[in-house]
């Protein structure tokens, strides 16, 4: 069974866990852009012409309340200008870093905001980070990190 169809038959709690678990694997692709790149955190939207800088504690902030399953810190109304500004083409980032956004977005959608978001859109977008040729690697890395009988994430002990 290839680790898609192994991932399709999971249940939701297990589900769950694998995309906290994809999302935290894309986690350091943010965080190491927004290091290395502060002029790339500043914008200018199209519509009003004012000028925003990029908030990098978002998609930290945005994968403890996915875990937690809730929005302590207004994260909903703070994805709203960012993700206008990179739906408008006036914010940009390479590839790899806005898929981790993404998936990092969405899984909070999905798990704060209750939001319907296809399971495979959240895997996808976090999948698509890394080089094509990791993603079944990845995904099963994931899969096999989720306890079957609670559906929560397992250390690998060392």
């Amino acid at each position: 069974m290839t680790p898609n169809d192994r991932f399709l038959r999971l249940g939701a709690a297990h589900r769950r866990q694998v995309h906290l678990s994809l999302c935290a694997d894309v986690l350091p692709t943010w965080t190491d852009y927004v290091r290395g790149n502060p002029a790339a955190l500043r914008y200018r939207d199209s519509v009003v012409g004012m000028r925003h800088h990029v908030d990098v504690e978002l998609p930290i902030d945005a994968l403890e309340a996915a875990r937690a399953g809730v929005d302590p810190t207004n994260i909903g109304g703070r994805y709203l200008e960012p993700i206008a500004a990179l739906q408008d083409d006036d914010l940009t980032f390479p590839d790899p870093v806005e898929f981790a956004y993404y998936a990092i977005y969405n899984c909070f959608r999905k798990y704060v905001s209750g939001e319907d978001i296809a399971d495979w859109l959240i895997v996808n977008q976090a999948l698509a980070v890394h080089d094509p040729g990791e993603a079944a690697q990845r995904l099963t890395r994931a899969i096999d990190g989720v306890d079957p009988v609670t559906g929560e994430g397992v250390s690998s002990g060392g």
